[in-house]
């Protein structure tokens, strides 16, 4: 039988966490007294285990996989391409809703304009 300090020493662990883990039924114990003893084959059992340190990870949930998100994001994409073929005039900057819809249209432009800049680059024309 091992106390909790001793438990601690095997596990490598603070007694405050050999404590924390018989609370959790985690690793078995018994009241003897007012301390706890802890068998040594449970403690030997745990130290084999290797518990990994840290919280646990969390588990991701299910998620829903739209089927059709590769053809939607190609479509949108093609959209994007056919509109910001030149850089985005005035008028549509200035009837975007927003700072961040203006910003958008900037920055698929830019893609777009830096796409055809490599394109010329590697023809040998820039």
């Amino acid at each position: 039988m091992l106390s909790v300090s001793q438990a601690s020493e095997q596990l490598g662990v603070s007694p405050a966490r050999v404590r924390a883990l018989i609370k959790a039924q985690s690793l078995p114990a018994r009241k003897c007294g007012r301390n706890w003893v802890l068998r040594e084959e449970d403690v030997l059992a745990r130290l084999t285990q290797r518990p990994r340190a840290g919280r646990p990870p969390i588990q991701p949930a299910e998620k829903h996989v739209d089927q059709e998100a590769p053809e939607k994001a190609r479509e949108l994409y093609r959209q994007c391409r056919d509109h910001f073929q030149h850089c985005p005039s005035s008028a549509l900057i200035a009837a975007a809703e927003s700072q961040e819809e203006a910003s958008f249209y900037m920055a698929v432009a830019d893609f777009f304009l830096q796409q055809r800049q490599a394109d010329l680059i590697a023809r040998g024309v820039f």
